[in-house]
């Protein structure tokens, strides 16, 4: 039911603007320029890479189902929208397995994960140095992840009692936020002494419960924590130091997206980005319009004049729509394809949320 509701949902919101595959892309976590845009604009990127592992023979069965029981309804190959009765569905479906609160995938998603491999080691460690046991096998095997473990401990300034009890109130406080079932997913999932951390389709077992709600709900834990982490209030100092200043600089901006970024804020035009990284125009392009999105204050004027984003602007609110080729018809001939996504995405980002 979780992943009928979340395709059912991301359905309702693109509105027969984008294909299927951007709903499938946008939950494996596709960095691209196009899913990261249909994200901001449609208000989806909280599901940004929260299901990386789905099939897409899985999703594709999905999308049929959905057509045979009639929730939704073909206009263009690959293309959907929900019906009235997908509407009810949605309503029932979502009464049940709404989204868990705090999901940010793309906020929160990478940097929530190097916050797991950390917490969870330094979780187990601390459990079994408490007994005394100092031969364990590590529940995280990944070399940085244990080389950082080990300078967490060394750098402590309290003893291993109190490290354990001052990690022990933190976790309680932040935790205390959450639901009772987000909760319990988190502990169970968490390692100790002569205790292995339930799996997550165990967990499901356990609890009959869908295994992707159970993902769903263990990553919205896991992201308030790391929201509580990224924090600069010295709340929770451990939490934060799990989330390091490296971690905190990371951008929700792709790695070559920042590159293009750092020749902008150094003056160079578009023209002299592609020759300087040897990139085709519509790569730089798409950088542009990534940096837009995530950017509140990035002055787009600087690519296109006021009087073309008021245009623009008022075509896609007198139109309502996001479709690029539909908006491209009324805007004028002076307008490029550029130009509109640069307006979409600066409505995209200041909505998204």
């Amino acid at each position: 039911m979780q992943l009928l509701y979340t395709i059912l949902y991301g359905l309702q919101r693109i509105k027969g603007e984008r294909t299927a595959s951007s709903i499938y892309h946008l939950l494996k976590g596709k960095r691209s320029s196009q899913t990261l845009q249909d994200g901001a604009i449609y208000r989806l990127s909280f599901l940004f890479g929260v299901y990386k592992k789905l099939n897409r023979h899985v999703y594709d069965e999905q999308i049929q189902l959905l057509l045979n029981e009639n929730c939704i309804e073909q206009i263009q190959e690959n293309t959907y929208a929900v019906t009235a009765k997908g509407e009810d569905r949605l309503a029932q479906y979502g009464a049940v397995v709404s989204f868990p609160m705090h999901l940010g995938g793309l906020r929160y998603g990478d940097t929530g994960e190097v916050l797991w491999k950390r917490l969870s080691l330094v979780v187990q460690s601390l459990s079994h140095l408490q007994r005394n046991s100092s031969s364990f096998l590590p529940i995280q095997q990944d070399i940085e992840v244990t080389e950082w473990v080990k300078r967490f401990f060394l750098s402590a300034l309290v003893s291993r009692t109190q490290l354990a009890a001052a990690l022990y109130e933190e976790c309680m406080s932040a935790l205390s936020a959450l639901t009772e079932a987000e909760c319990t997913v988190f502990v169970l999932r968490l390692s100790g002494y002569h205790r292995v951390g339930y799996t997550e389709g165990q967990i499901a077992e356990l609890l009959d419960e869908d295994s992707l709600r159970i993902h769903f709900q263990f990553l919205s834990a896991l992201h308030w924590l790391t929201k509580q982490g990224l924090e600069e209030d010295g709340r929770y100092p451990l939490l934060s130091q799990m989330t390091s200043y490296k971690e905190k600089r990371v951008a929700v901006l792709s790695l070559s997206t920042i590159k293009t970024y750092d020749l902008w804020k150094q003056g160079k035009t578009i023209a002299e980005t592609v020759r300087i990284r040897g990139l085709k125009r519509s790569t730089i392009e798409d950088h542009i319009v990534e940096i837009a999105l995530h950017e509140p204050d990035f002055p787009i004027e600087s690519f296109l004049a006021e009087d073309k984003v008021k245009r623009i602007t008022e075509t896609i609110q007198r139109m309502n729509t996001r479709r690029l080729r539909e908006l491209k018809k009324y805007v004028g001939d002076d307008v490029s394809y550029f130009d509109i996504r640069l307006v979409l995405a600066r409505i995209g980002g200041a909505n998204e949320g």
